[in-house]
């Protein structure tokens, strides 16, 4: 059979209904928050109303509906190369942002104009990953951002990681001053960079998950943080010159990493000579079956955590990215069962499933994690986490 003749071969435009006399209400938020570009409409339709915009190669059409109502449903989606940009600049001119349910390889939000129509805003997910990298190694990456990316905001406002004693610690042991050039790696919520912002001349926040960045952006900014830019960036391939920053900070984040010491390394190169490196992460017991039945417990909760290593390994860790440990202090913690699982949403039927098993778990398993039980469910348990400051020798390149 011959090819079809007459067939659509793309889009051209799409239009969206505005109200009569809505142009200059659409200007501001389709040319100023939006930054598109306004095109003439030809002679012929001017009598009509309405703006045309330009979106990369297809064309918006805003038309006037006298009997108008707002397009709820049907909608365009917009592609950004930035979303955290333009989060910041809607937020900027006032408008509301909604998270949309996440899809695989793709960031997505919405917002509505000012007459009540939806509009989609997407951007690719696209980690550059070199040719060493495992597929392991990416589908953990692949994990995290899945994860991460559907619980950004109860990343904000969980109470473990927005206080604690571990923050004030931390900036103590990081002695900053006002012309250090800060970097926060894995910033998740945004909390370990607000600690440091008041103290530093500037900090580069930087995260894998696009959305939990822009919901770390948006929290920072409405704390009044001004001396921060914003990076999207892999832990374990820095988008940074050597020697860059004076001060490294990462907390409760690298039990995620699929390659820890390229990552140690990493933080290592950022580094000026003479900077300081102040690392936060959960660890595993030294004792064998501790550690193993700890990371499980953690990973069946988190199917993005990697492992916890213990803190000799991390001396090791950090000694083989040519880092210094001046400083270190094992603490514990206590997890809440109910808002640990809450917070990734873990599916019920894993959830009976985890705590059943930390219920059964041998007497001095129990006692080393301090489980607390009542009526037969799990209050809470308790963890260890490594607190150390690394220095990189001054005459290190």
């Amino acid at each position: 059979m011959g090819e079809f003749t007459g067939v659509a071969t793309g889009i051209d435009h799409v239009q969206v209904a505005i109200p009569a006399g809505g142009e200059e209400q659409a200007r501001t938020f389709y040319g100023g928050a939006l930054g598109l570009r306004e095109i003439p409409k030809p002679e012929a339709l001017r009598a009509r109303g309405g703006l045309w915009y330009r979106s990369g190669a297809q064309e918006l059409h805003l038309g006037v509906e006298t009997s108008f109502a707002p397009q709820r449903k049907a909608h365009p989606a917009l592609r950004v190369d930035d979303l955290p940009a333009l989060r910041q600049r809607l937020a900027t001119a006032g408008v509301a942002i909604h998270d949309d349910t996440p899809i695989p390889g793709w960031e997505r939000c919405y917002a509505f104009d000012p007459f009540g129509n939806k509009i989609e805003f997407v951007a690719r997910l696209e980690i550059q990953v070199s040719t060493e990298d495992s597929t392991e190694a990416e589908a953990i990456k692949a994990r995290v951002r899945a994860a991460f990316g559907a619980a950004a905001e109860s990343y904000v406002t969980s109470v473990r990681h927005r206080s604690g004693d571990d923050l004030a610690t931390l900036v103590e042991w990081a002695q900053p001053t006002a012309d250090d050039r800060a970097l926060d790696i894995s910033t998740g919520g945004g909390h370990t960079a607000l600690a440091i912002a008041p103290h530093v001349h500037s900090v580069a926040v930087s995260d894998l998950t696009p959305r939990m960045l822009a919901t770390a952006r948006t929290y920072l900014t409405a704390q009044g943080v001004t001396n921060a830019t914003y990076v999207i960036a892999d832990a374990e391939r820095l988008p940074f010159l050597d020697a860059d920053f004076d001060l490294v900070t990462v907390r409760i984040a690298p039990h995620h990493y699929a390659d820890v010491q390229r990552a140690a390394s990493e933080m290592a190169r950022v580094l000026t000579p003479g900077g300081r490196l102040l690392f936060i992460d959960n660890i595993a017991p030294e004792d064998a079956e501790l550690d193993q039945i700890m990371n499980d417990w953690e990973r069946r909760r988190d199917p993005s955590h990697v492992r916890a290593y213990t803190a000799s390994e991390w001396r090791a860790l950090l000694g083989n990215a040519g880092l210094t440990v001046t400083r270190g202090e094992t603490r514990r913690m206590t997890y809440h069962f109910a808002e640990w699982v809450e917070r990734l949403s873990l599916p019920d039927d894993e959830r009976v499933a985890l705590e059943a098993d930390m219920l059964a778990a041998a007497q001095h398993i129990k006692d080393y994690v301090e489980l607390e039980e009542r009526e037969g469910r799990v209050v809470s348990w308790v963890v260890d986490y490594l607190i150390l400051c690394a220095e990189k020798p001054k005459g290190a390149r």
